[in-house]
């Protein structure tokens, strides 16, 4: 493969793509940009100057799902969307649930040494967006939604991560465990081998950084 994703992997934002690449049978690994992302270079690249970033020959590519849906579209193995309409609606749902939702939430948790205060509603807005991400699954469905590996999977799996790295200090596992689908799924999902590869990397990058 001669494509190349900048970023960090405890990034769930760069994780996602990797995520999707690895269940379609490819490796993309993530590599750290010279001289930096704020550099004039990676500027050139990407005015957003954030991560990740794909470069596929002289195109180059931001933003955690554009990437994602491009690899999707790029690569060959599965499909990493259903074929059925409903439910490939349902997955994209689930999908900005957890962007417009999910991540917010985790930013002010992320945040509270700066902002104690904000603890509180970050945790009720991650209880919230929980509770819409298990309304709009099927709780017997193997994956996020269906029976094989999607794009949800891919964007969930390093998200949840954080949700068992803050258990022990905020008891952010209890949000998960009080939504028995969900709680089911993850459970399936740490266990696979997907899922147990990225929760490895992402622990390495945090103990790499704490």
């Amino acid at each position: 493969m001669t494509m190349h994703i900048y970023g960090s992997k405890l990034s769930p934002f760069v994780m996602r793509p990797v995520l999707a690449a690895r269940a379609k049978g490819h490796e993309l690994e993530p590599e750290d940009f010279d001289g930096g992302i704020k550099s004039d270079a990676y500027r050139a690249l990407s005015p957003i100057a954030k991560m990740p970033l794909l470069v596929d020959g002289d195109f180059a590519l931001p933003e955690s799902q554009p990437i994602t849906d491009y690899l999707d579209r790029k690569l060959s193995g599965p499909a990493l969307a259903p074929d059925d309409l409903q439910a490939a609606a349902r997955m994209r749902l689930i999908v900005r649930i957890a962007d417009i939702y999910l991540v917010p939430s985790l930013t002010g948790i992320f945040r509270r040494a700066a902002n104690p205060e904000g603890v509180p509603a970050a945790l009720a807005g991650l209880g919230d967006a929980l509770g819409y991400i298990e309304h709009y699954r099927d709780a017997g469905d193997e994956f996020v939604v269906g029976d094989a590996f999607t794009v949800a999977d891919a964007t969930l799996i390093p998200l949840f991560f954080f949700l068992d790295v803050f258990n022990k200090s905020l008891g952010t596992g209890q949000l998960v465990a009080d939504r028995p689908g969900l709680a089911a799924w993850w459970a399936r999902a740490k266990a696979s081998d997907l899922g147990s590869r990225c929760l490895a990397e992402q622990s390495a990058a945090l103990r790499a950084v704490s």
